[in-house]
């Protein structure tokens, strides 16, 4: 029987009463939070959303059910191959096993790429569908950026939510976040393209791309000044809400923890969660230690990223010289 015309809205039965326990690992971009994700993956102890999930969300009952979700994700290994074989702003390789942002599905089918009332309720199916196709009692292991500055709202609406926080010093977020939007900017990236429909059209307006480009070139000040001023007001945020968070819901780790001793700060973290991996884990093998070089545009601007995030500075006591 031919089931590409069956979307999974014929097989919604199937996901009710089924329960989702989430734990969010939020931080700022380009902080650590795909590493960390990829690396509290790879235990086995949780199910996660992955790039199959989101690019073939509309199958993946479907698929389930009929059989077929294998030959999907092989489908999707070899678009990767041929197309790209990680995501172009980091050596992290693309499967369809890959842990991915549920924020590009909430954004592909509404504005908002955080939770929010209007979307609420995709998100509960989204983590409904992963958990009735995984056929186990694992928990659901989430990141998204977009919602470093939204966890209140997230507790209120789950109640039995759990938050991974993960912190990074201001100078190497926005130089990573700089290079980052440099090359995803530069030419247009396949895997990128099927997850974020405005980065899609982008590439069909020639005038926004180019000033885009613009802003996020190296010796431009605009560009890390907005990424700034958003980047604070989400630390500002965290700063001034996570004592609302009872201590029991939440662990908050650096990234430059995390690289000095990845295996004491993962025990740390499934410690917390009451998560014990089936086998043991080398989790220094996923670190790839390698000197931090402030992109040009950054290092200009380092005085008026400080001011601007000094409370964030000092609450992480990071030092506003940073080695270059």
């Amino acid at each position: 029987m031919d089931f590409s015309d069956v979307s999974d809205d014929h097989y919604r039965k199937h996901l009710q009463n089924i329960d989702v326990h989430p734990i969010f690992i939020l931080g700022l971009h380009r902080s650590g939070t795909s590493i960390l994700y990829k690396m509290l993956v790879e235990t086995g102890a949780f199910n996660a959303v992955t790039a199959y999930h989101l690019i073939n969300y509309n199958k993946l009952l479907v698929n389930h059910l009929h059989g077929t979700e294998e030959q999907a994700k092989q489908t999707l290994d070899a678009f990767f191959q041929r197309s790209q074989q990680d995501r172009g702003i980091d050596n992290l390789s693309l499967t369809a096993d890959f842990p991915e942002e549920y924020g590009f599905l909430l954004g592909r089918r509404t504005i908002a790429m955080n939770i929010t009332r209007g979307n609420k309720d995709l998100f509960i199916e989204l983590a409904q569908k992963i958990q009735f196709i995984a056929e186990n009692n694992k928990p659901l292991l989430l990141k998204n950026p977009y919602d470093f500055s939204n966890f209140l709202y997230i507790k209120k609406e789950f109640p039995q939510a759990t938050f991974v926080f993960i912190h990074r010093h201001p100078f190497a977020v926005l130089s990573s976040t700089m290079k980052a939007m440099r090359l995803l900017l530069n030419g247009k990236n396949p895997y990128t393209t099927e997850l974020f429909r405005l980065y899609d059209i982008l590439f069909d307006h020639p005038l926004l791309l180019a000033l885009s480009r613009c802003l996020v070139n190296s010796l431009s000040s605009l560009g890390v000044c907005l990424y700034a001023l958003i980047s604070a007001a989400s630390t500002r945020y965290y700063l001034k809400n996570i004592a609302r968070l009872p201590p029991c819901d939440y662990i908050a780790i650096t990234y430059e923890q995390l690289c000095a001793d990845p295996q004491t700060t993962m025990n740390d973290i499934l410690d917390f969660l009451h998560i014990s991996p089936p086998k043991p884990i080398d989790f220094t093998r996923f670190i790839k230690p390698r000197k931090t070089t402030l992109d040009f545009s950054v290092t200009h601007m380092k005085r008026f990223i400080y001011t601007y995030m000094k409370r964030y500075f000092r609450a992480f006591k990071y030092s506003h010289k940073i080695e270059e």
